[in-house]
């Protein structure tokens, strides 16, 4: 699990070309590199590097990047 929301939003960057800008606020979906397989990324990333499966529902609900990170914050 991630230990502070810095090392989330690191990863979280590492997963797109244009990073640059992305921070706990962003709102994912409105990337311009958002996609049903960047969703799949995304998802497999947070379980590689931290152990979290996010729930579907939760993640369907998520807006920000900082709504991820407090996914992975739960349990």
């Amino acid at each position: 699990m991630p230990e502070n929301s810095e090392l989330f939003v690191e990863v979280f960057r590492s997963l797109f070309q244009e990073a640059d800008g992305i921070n706990e606020n962003t709102q994912f979906r409105q990337l311009e590199e958002w996609s049903s397989m960047q969703a799949l990324i995304v998802i497999a990333a947070i379980d590689e590097h931290f152990g979290v499966t996010l729930p579907e529902r939760e993640f369907r609900e998520a807006k920000t990047v900082g709504d991820l990170y407090r996914l992975t914050k739960k349990g």
